[in-house]
């Protein structure tokens, strides 16, 4: 996966939480390495966040109280714009937020 690519399929993930993997996967092209956090599945929450995909501890999908290392798709963006030195605009909404990070290294990418 080239940067472009890498960044393209970050901003495809609008209001995701991306796995361990996924967010390894994203970096790898910039060789930076992401900050992970630990977020539990607590979809039956107001705005709780669901986990999607297969669980790599029990190999069945995610179920609520869950838990996943990971990061968050606009903080993944974020992440990787500073990181870069690419100023990009601050946004309130999170996926707003993750746009404008995504442009901005679009922007020098291409």
């Amino acid at each position: 996966m080239t940067k472009l690519e890498a960044i393209k399929e970050l901003k495809s993930l609008d209001h995701c939480f991306l796995t361990e993997k996924g967010a390894k996967e994203i970096c790898k092209p910039f060789e930076l390495k992401p900050i992970l956090y630990l977020a539990t599945d607590n979809r039956s929450q107001f705005k709780g966040l669901k986990l999607n995909g297969i669980n790599p501890k029990t190999g069945v999908e995610f179920v609520e109280g869950d838990k996943a290392s990971g990061q968050d798709a606009h903080k993944l963006a974020c992440y990787i714009a500073d990181k870069l030195g690419v100023e990009y605009q601050e946004m309130f909404g999170i996926g707003s937020q993750l746009r404008s990070a995504c442009k901005a290294i679009e922007d020098i990418l291409s």
